[in-house]
């Protein structure tokens, strides 16, 4: 059993850079940030892409790298999953760390959540995904989009695949999925808090116990995260993300 990503989703222009920059250091191995961004999060000329060219520099200037994932959502990801690319998105992609690496490593596209109009279509994503072939990307399986997941599986698509049964809506699941797909990290969302984690995770290890998926798996919290204010609160997310640590050392101690 290996976790590898703490994910702290819903970092943003209200998260204080030196502060979350300080936090990750702490927790430089395990943790990961997650940005949100679309047409109507983050338009050209909006807070959120200065605040993540603010992020890269300040990174820079630090010489520092961390994990960072960009999560694509609404138009810009049925946009994607249709061969098309926009600017500001490809800008993103092709932002760089202090090393010259990808700056988002992980690229994590969250089509058909129950909301979006387009139904993906799995020539025109493979089309698109194979363009960026030198990132990992991460597919949110689901009810709602569980065929083209599977099929873009089966055309060889490399992929960390996350279980969501609510859809991005923070909801706790009846019970922690089995990994529908082997030799790929897992990851699993929903309802994910700093009070919780350690339940949770104990919950999901029964579930990827003696599958094949090499047991490599990681979690992301977004809704659990945030303080009375509504925006991600950098206390929680040391408090999810040390207890998370804690549990794979004991789980490592285990082993």
């Amino acid at each position: 059993m290996h976790l590898r990503y703490i994910t702290c989703s819903g970092t943003n222009e209200s998260t204080d850079i030196k502060g979350l920059i300080n936090l990750l250091k702490k927790y430089q191995y395990f943790a990961e940030i997650g940005v949100q961004v679309s047409d109507k999060q983050s338009p050209k000329g909006g807070e959120r892409l200065e605040w993540i060219h603010d992020l890269v520099h300040a990174l820079k200037f630090a010489d520092r790298t961390i994990n960072a994932a960009l999560h694509v959502n609404q138009g810009w990801v049925e946009q994607m999953c249709r061969g098309i690319v926009v600017p500001e998105l490809e800008e993103l992609i092709g932002l760089k760390n202090v090393m010259g690496l990808p700056f988002f490593s992980r690229i994590q596209l969250n089509f058909k959540l129950g909301r979006d109009d387009v139904s993906p279509n799995c020539a025109d994503t493979l089309v698109t995904l194979q363009k960026h072939l030198n990132r990992r990307f991460i597919l949110s399986f689901n009810e709602s989009n569980e065929r083209i997941v599977r099929e873009l599986y089966l055309k060889g698509l490399w992929f960390d695949c996350l279980y969501d049964s609510s859809f991005g809506k923070g909801i706790l699941p009846a019970f922690r999925a089995k990994p529908a797909f082997t030799h790929i990290v897992q990851g699993y969302a929903g309802g994910i808090d700093p009070e919780n984690v350690t339940l949770e995770l104990d919950k999901i290890a029964r579930a990827i116990k003696n599958s094949p998926s090499h047991g490599v798996f990681y979690i992301d919290a977004e809704s659990g995260l945030q303080g009375d204010d509504g925006y991600l609160s950098l206390e929680k997310c040391e408090t999810y993300l040390i207890r998370a640590k804690n549990w794979a050392y004991e789980d490592d101690d285990d082993d």
